[in-house]
């Protein structure tokens, strides 16, 4: 394979947002029901590089969980609204982890798509 045709096939990152649907289940703050809120993620797909950057050992003492989700979740019909670091860190646990397992199958660095 040469350049030309690895780059056709997908492997250089070309940053483009992948639409993902997700179900959460969560409790309504005012009645206590559970209830099932579907939407759609747009995650933008993380080069070798992002992802070894966003995990390495070092000085910063950021969430690297919160970050690779900033990095990667876009919310709204278009995908035109960024989650912030700050947002990300402040997610419900059991949405935080539904995220990351979203931007994990996108990226092939978990869930499903790494066990394929």
């Amino acid at each position: 394979m040469n350049l030309k045709q690895l780059k056709a096939k997908g492997g250089i990152v070309d940053g483009q947002p992948i639409k993902k649907e997700v179900s959460w289940t969560h409790l309504d703050g005012q009645s206590g029901k559970e209830v099932t809120e579907t939407f759609t993620l747009h995650i933008r797909r993380q080069s070798f590089g992002v992802i070894e950057r966003l995990f390495a050992q070092g000085e910063n003492e950021q969430s690297r969980n919160a970050s690779y989700i900033a990095a990667s979740v876009s919310l709204g019909a278009e995908g035109a609204e960024a989650l912030s670091y700050d947002d990300a860190y402040n997610l419900e646990p059991s949405l935080g982890f539904l995220l990351l397992n979203a931007v994990n199958e996108v990226n092939g660095t978990g869930g499903s798509a790494a066990k394929n």
